[in-house]
């Protein structure tokens, strides 16, 4: 009798010991996640400081281009154009790009699987035509300037005119490399937050 009691106690505190053990497992999985979730959103931020940077950008490209445009006599249609393409490519970028932080901490992360990858979607649809959009707009803008250099009475301004022209073809090219560079950035930036969310959506499933 006296060993069974023995045996019932040793059990009772096995028990208590797993259930202690139990409990702090999942303490340290709820930690884990918050911490997986804090450094996703974290991933995610320089997207957001991005998009805020391109809409500090435009009104500073728009004002120097009109300064340009007025001061060598182009086109006001090229310029309008560029006005447009600039308003319309961020507009957009800010819708396709913006997450809510709370989606990442504290949401549905099947859910925000899906709309990373809907995001990557959209997000390639829209380089691609603001691709031709922007070379549209090189072309215009180097004829313009073909056009008015060597025209100006003041060699200063004939020679701006000319080194624009050369400078925009370079300059053409380059942005379109760094903006490819950053829009295979993003995708991958993309590509690692759903797979850290597949990480814990599969512990989930599997607990």
């Amino acid at each position: 009798m006296e060993d069974l009691n023995i045996n019932t106690i040793e059990l009772e505190q096995m028990r208590s010991q797993m259930s202690l053990l139990k409990e702090k497992l999942d303490k340290q999985e709820i930690i884990n996640e918050r911490l997986m979730r804090q450094a996703m959103n974290k991933r995610m931020s320089w997207i957001k400081n991005y998009i805020w940077f391109e809409i500090c950008l435009v009104p500073f490209l728009l004002l120097l281009f009109g300064a340009m445009t007025h001061m060598l006599g182009l086109s006001w249609f090229v310029f309008a154009y560029l006005a447009v393409m600039l308003v319309v490519d961020v507009t957009a970028d800010y819708y396709i790009n913006h997450v809510d932080k709370n989606e990442l901490l504290s949401g549905n992360l099947v859910e925000a699987s899906r709309k990373l990858v809907r995001m990557k979607k959209l997000r390639a649809w829209s380089f691609f035509l603001s691709l031709i959009a922007v070379i549209v707009w090189v072309i215009l803008f180097l004829i313009d300037l073909k056009r008015v250099a060597g025209s100006f009475e003041h060699d200063f301004l004939n020679g701006f005119a000319t080194g624009g022209f050369f400078g925009g073809i370079v300059g053409g090219i380059i942005g379109i490399v760094i903006a490819f560079i950053i829009f295979h950035k993003m995708q991958r930036t993309n590509d690692d937050v759903i797979a850290q969310i597949n990480a814990i959506t599969i512990d989930d499933d599997q607990h």
